[in-house]
């Protein structure tokens, strides 16, 4: 089961960067300077408003510093994480997760093998 649930996590990676990688392309066609869309960029392309209440839902209902008042801290989940991270190269950054992704899958079917064939 969880063997399957990596496979279909990888899987899904895997189109992601695919879909990353023909939108840079598209906008290379189109005339933009040869870069790498960020993250956020190509995800606000697919849908802006998912991008928007992920917002949200985060900073209002997941960040430890919102959810209790007596912290008395500045949100830190959002603005200082996920948007560092949404600022990295879109293409590339898949692309490693993926291969990293299929490394563990990979290693984790060889340990299972070699494990039942000792």
């Amino acid at each position: 089961m969880l063997r399957m649930l990596s496979l279909i996590i990888l899987f899904l990676f895997f189109v992601i960067t695919i879909f990353s990688t023909s939108y840079d392309v598209h906008l290379l066609i189109n005339g933009k300077e040869p870069s790498f869309s960020s993250i956020g960029e190509f995800w606000f392309a697919l849908s802006p408003t998912s991008l928007q209440i992920s917002e949200a839902v985060v900073s209002r209902y997941v960040d430890p510093c919102s959810l209790f008042i007596s912290l008395e801290c500045d949100p830190l989940l959002w603005h200082p994480i996920i948007s560092s991270f949404l600022l990295m190269p879109s293409t590339p950054t898949l692309i490693i997760i993926s291969i990293v992704l299929f490394w563990i899958y990979r290693r984790n079917i060889e340990r299972k093998f070699s494990n039942y064939h000792s």
